[in-house]
């Protein structure tokens, strides 16, 4: 869940604490990843990744409900091959983690954040034990909200001072959760404090800058946009060129401007997934992306001018050429009724 915006109380800028990413980042070893595999092979690792994690996670979801201590471990291999598979190539588990569902979105959010991170990680050249702990972090960055009334987050209408009060206690539920867990110490502060901002008007320690953890800065990110730009009971998605101009608009006040930077760079400005809408008004899905910006994309078509479903999908590349066919705009998810799981 994302809470309305409210208006930060900004902090006393001679406060904040702001290392340069790149200093930040020279006292780590950091790694060049290229791109060795196709989309189409990966994407069958990759889901096969995605589904296990899944799985371990509704067994989790289990656990916590019955008020036991979930089995943690039993993700470690699972997360290790979905952090692979985004070594080889990012794409796939991009594409996954953009087909999103309103029903599922609560355990949907946590793979999409944890796939997310990792990719941003590998954007940053981080090395594989720290993307492991970054895909670690986002998928459990909101499983304090297992132990929140169901009736809460699916609420449709703005929440009152208590409710928005109860929801933010999900951070110190998830503490609670994980405490005690054989659990890297990154990986529990990115937890606690991926809902501070960088200006200091997050929560819970108003904590500003750098003095928030690498892990947390990142995670917040990654979970502001997936929330946007997915369907909620409470909101309806908006497309990823919106969500990005919100991100942008945020850089240097709620998010580290680097790193807002890193994450549009990694995930490209039409991400594998994304519906688009063709200057001569068919439809595609992104099919197939290079990182960085003004790439174009490998598209696949699925509805003609007249927004009717082809009978056979056609994959089309874009040449940037003038006069050839390009994208006109990005479409919301759900956008002529059409439904991500069918176009996986």
């Amino acid at each position: 869940m994302i809470e309305q915006i409210e208006q930060p109380v900004l902090a006393d800028k001679q406060k904040i604490t702001s290392l340069p990413l790149h200093q930040e980042l020279a006292q780590r070893d950091g790694s060049d990843y290229q791109i060795s595999t196709d989309i189409a092979s990966e994407l069958r690792v990759a889901t096969l990744a995605y589904l296990s994690i899944q799985q371990e996670f509704n067994r989790i979801s289990k656990a916590v409900k019955a008020e036991t201590k979930p089995d943690i471990k039993r993700l470690d291999a699972f997360v290790e091959a979905l952090v692979d598979s985004i070594i080889r190539n990012p794409a796939a588990s991009v594409w996954l983690a953009r087909l999103k569902s309103k029903s599922s979105y609560a355990h949907r959010h946590c793979i999409s954040c944890a796939i997310l991170s990792c990719v941003m990680g590998r954007q940053l050249g981080l090395k594989k034990d720290e993307l492991f702990q970054l895909a670690l972090s986002g998928l459990l960055i909101d499983i304090g909200k297992l132990n929140l009334p169901d009736a809460l987050l699916r609420k449709t209408t703005d929440l009152t001072s208590a409710e928005r009060a109860k929801t933010r206690s999900h951070i110190e539920l998830g503490m609670v959760i994980l405490e005690d867990l054989p659990l890297p110490v990154e990986v529990l502060s990115a937890v606690r404090h991926h809902h501070e901002r960088f200006n200091g008007s997050g929560y819970p320690h108003q904590l500003a800058g750098t003095d928030i953890p690498l892990y947390a800065r990142i995670a917040g990110i990654v979970d502001c946009y997936d929330a946007m730009s997915s369907p909620r009971y409470y909101a309806t998605p908006i497309p990823h060129s919106e969500a990005i101009l919100k991100l942008a608009g945020w850089r240097s006040r709620l998010f580290q401007k680097e790193l807002v930077d890193t994450f549009i760079q990694a995930i490209g400005l039409h991400p594998p997934g994304s519906l688009v809408e063709l200057t001569n008004g068919e439809v595609a899905v992104v099919s197939d992306y290079k990182a960085g910006m003004g790439r174009k994309p490998k598209l696949t078509i699925i509805l003609d001018v007249n927004k009717r479903r082809l009978s056979k999908k056609k994959v089309l590349s874009l040449s940037g050429k003038e006069g050839t066919i390009d994208i006109a705009k990005n479409l919301p998810p759900d956008a002529y009724n059409l439904d991500p799981e069918a176009l996986f």
